[in-house]
């Protein structure tokens, strides 16, 4: 698997766990679910939240460290060209 692809597939994951964890989110907002359901109202919405962010915050560590290191490449390139100190 390629960088790009890889890429994209990290932030379908950010989508993808921020959606999860916005259905968990409107599920206690918008309705009777906790208190209707109880226990297991409470552990499907805690699931629901904690699965994606769980899907998410990995990819956006993948994306940041992936930014990092291309700026430290953009800067090296540009210290060799002498435009910067």
């Amino acid at each position: 698997m390629n960088e790009t692809s890889l890429t994209r597939l990290m932030y379908t994951l950010i989508i993808v766990g921020l959606g999860i964890a916005a259905v968990g989110v409107g599920l206690v907002i918008f309705t009777d679910i906790v208190t209707g359901y109880g226990i297991q109202g409470i552990a499907l919405v805690a699931g629901l939240i904690a699965g994606g962010l769980f899907l998410s915050i990995p990819a956006k560590i993948y994306l940041t460290l992936q930014l990092m290191k291309r700026n430290d490449e953009k800067v090296k390139a540009m210290r060799e060209r002498g435009e910067i100190r």
